[in-house]
């Protein structure tokens, strides 16, 4: 194999036996980067928690106040903050237990029952909606909302006039139970992934031995795959429950003014004059909370990751418990010896297995349930999985159709037309909009260049972790955790932040001290989205990416180096091709993320910068709804379906892709 020339072989050779210089060359730029624009940004909103207008109405930070985070944790009569704080985290809370149900229920369904070959496409149909911008699912299910919509009329006109009012009072637009059914609607595929990838894992011949024990359908579930499941139901839910508690423009659209949670509230004191230290101060609660589930989150995912088979939960086990006391579940005695399995070996979790001497006694809820598993059980999965998927995709079928309207209406249907894609003579199109054009263009230019270096620094992370052992890796995990479960509003706030810092006290100082004829700003716009973007991009190329590096047979670079290769040419002969098809999906993964991405981008973005997510949330805001929202929402739709259909091409197998 032919040694490296130029830059490759001066930096071979200069790092020969030097593993720190070239752990630390690695390194820099990813942590720099998170560090800089992750770690740094979150410091600042604490920071701004303590600063003040002064009479000229100028935002200072010295000497510190701390009244504005006096006045976000005040009881008072006329608090703020701590009744919107309640209220969001019950939302979340709700929405997380809703979530967990019918996220267990479909992918118990997909991952148990359903037979193997329809498995990937079962969870291509899970996950395709989860590409989709979810302003646009968001925008997808208002037809449901009005009663003078097409769908009631053609559902009175049918006769089933009680099923459209029974459809109607769910989907109320301004009450509660339409924010939990939107941020369930919006963030299911969350539950779904880590459920569906852990219940995969269970090993049969657990299941067949409790049968064989005497166990019951329930009491195995029960006793041997519920607990198995323990660290996915963590993760999907710290993930559901966290970006809940964050959410502001879900609430916003549906909610109405007596629903709007902690989000909202952030995201109105940041754009109102004078209210950025109370936003400050506000956003860190959402702040605490997040980082405070990381430490769980982690612990759990790599529980997950590494396949453990059994977990001693101090949050699920005691409420198994109380549960158990409450329906008088009986606990058969301890072993005596091991569980002896079909194979000859013994069982891997031999407590969740327990021998006992006749048959067990069974409640009467427990026969009733054992009754209903054997007789519908399947049909009763089934059903509720094939509901949520319709659920999921009526409302985007809809709204596809309806951007080759005739009449410009969205409540009924008048005929096929392209007028709303190429114009006509009496309306512009989606492609004669100069501004629907440019923010085409933007939504392309900010996803290519910030999934392009979040997979750059991506892969320089997930190689450092996976072949070296450093103080720092603990550090750097957490680091990529924080940086995929963080909430949007508060990453998009952070970096706000951390610009207008720079601008006021570094940027402008020091342009004025070197003789610029005037202040050098970072404006917001292009450059501040595309970091945004690549931020958030990054944890998600390095966990596609770690998977890669793990898979990857390290004894073709050995094979390499014994042939006298050295260790840069081997990377790039021999495992960049490799992992080429990870370096693709996370290339994929990131633009399509961030093509949809907005509450970021909301924050960060200029005047002349649109993207395409803020196009369409710009209009249905204005109340300007009409199919050419629909032909934009779908063309975010379509290319959401083409990274699936691209995905499954890379030879994918059935369901290993939703391991991410």
């Amino acid at each position: 194999m032919r040694a490296p020339t130029g830059w490759g072989r001066w930096l071979a050779v200069a790092t020969r036996s030097t593993g720190p210089l070239r752990l630390f060359l690695i390194l820099t730029t990813p942590t720099s980067w998170m560090s800089l624009f992750l770690i740094v940004p979150l410091a600042f909103v604490a920071l701004y928690g303590f600063s003040w207008y002064d009479d000229a109405y100028l935002l200072r930070l010295w000497p510190p106040d701390g009244s504005n985070y006096l006045d976000a944790v005040s009881l008072s009569h006329d608090a703020i903050v701590i009744p919107i704080l309640a209220r969001t985290f019950g939302i979340a809370t709700l929405t997380t237990l809703v979530s967990l149900v019918l996220g267990y229920v479909m992918a118990y369904y997909i991952a148990r029952i359903a037979k193997e070959k329809w498995r990937g496409l079962l969870m291509g149909l899970v996950v395709v909606p989860f590409w989709v911008s979810f302003i646009v699912r968001i925008y997808a299910v208002f037809p449901f909302t009005n009663t003078e919509s097409f769908v009631h009329k053609w559902l009175n006109s049918v006769g089933l006039g009680g099923l459209s009012s029974l459809i109607a009072g769910f989907f109320q637009l301004g009450t509660g139970q339409m924010v939990v059914f939107t941020l369930m609607y919006v963030w299911l595929p969350f539950m779904v992934l880590p459920l569906f990838a852990s219940l995969s894992k269970v090993d049969p011949i657990l299941l067949e031995a409790a049968y064989d024990l005497g166990a019951s359908r329930w009491r195995a579930f029960l006793t041997v795959t519920l607990p198995l499941t323990y660290p996915a139901m963590i993760v999907g839910s710290i993930l559901v429950f966290i970006t809940s508690t964050g959410a502001f423009i879900e609430p916003e659209m549906v909610g109405g003014g007596e629903w709007l949670l902690i989000g909202n509230y952030v995201q109105t004191q940041f754009n109102f004059i004078g209210g950025l230290p109370q936003a400050a101060a506000s956003a860190l609660f959402i702040i605490a909370v997040t980082v405070s589930l990381i430490s769980v989150y982690r612990k759990y995912s790599e529980l997950e990751e590494e396949g453990e088979t059994e977990v001693k939960s101090r949050i699920i086990q005691p409420l198994w418990r109380f549960i158990k006391r409450t329906l008088k579940i009986r606990k058969p005695a301890e072993p005596s010896e091991a569980v002896a399995l079909p194979d000859g070996g013994e069982a891997a979790t031999p407590s969740l297995l327990r021998r006992h001497e006749g048959p067990i006694k069974k409640a009467q809820w427990e026969r009733i349930l054992d009754v209903v598993a054997e007789k519908g059980g399947k049909l009763i999965l089934g059903g509720i999985t094939t509901f949520m998927l319709l659920l999921f995709f009526i409302p985007l079928i809809i709204v596809a159709v309806f951007s080759f309207n005739s009449v410009d209406s969205l409540n009924e249907f008048g005929g096929f037309s392209l007028e709303w894609w190429v114009g006509s003579a009496v309306r512009d199109g989606l492609f004669t909009d100069q501004s629907a054009i440019d923010s085409i263009f933007y939504s392309v230019v900010i996803a290519f260049a910030s999934s392009l270096m979040a997979v750059m620094f991506g892969m320089l992370a997930a190689f450092a972790i996976t072949r070296y052992t450093f103080r720092i890796r603990g550090f750097l995990r957490t680091l990529m955790y924080l940086g995929l479960v963080i909430p949007s509003l508060v990453m998009g706030v952070s970096l706000a932040i951390l610009i207008r810092f720079l601008n006021y006290y570094l940027l402008g100082p020091l342009s004025l001290g070197y003789g610029f004829p005037g202040p050098v700003q970072w404006d917001f716009g292009l450059a501040s989205v595309i970091v945004g973007h690549t931020t958030f991009n990054i944890p998600l190329a390095t966990l596609v990416l770690l998977i890669s590096f793990k898979e990857f047979d390290r004894t073709l670079e050995e094979a390499a180096m014994n042939l006298g290769a050295d260790e840069i040419t081997t990377f790039l002969k021999v495992t960049l091709p490799n992992i080429m098809p990870g370096i693709i999906s996370a290339m994929l993964l990131g633009f399509t993320f961030s093509f949809d991405e907005l509450p970021v981008t909301l924050f960060l973005y200029g005047s002349g910068v649109i993207t395409v997510p803020v196009y369409i949330y710009g209009l249905i805001a204005k109340k300007i709804i009409s199919p050419r929202v629909n032909a934009m929402s779908t063309i975010v739709l379509l290319l959401s379906l083409a990274f699936v259909i691209v995905i499954n091409r890379m030879g994918k197998r059935g369901g290993q892709l939703f391991r991410i």
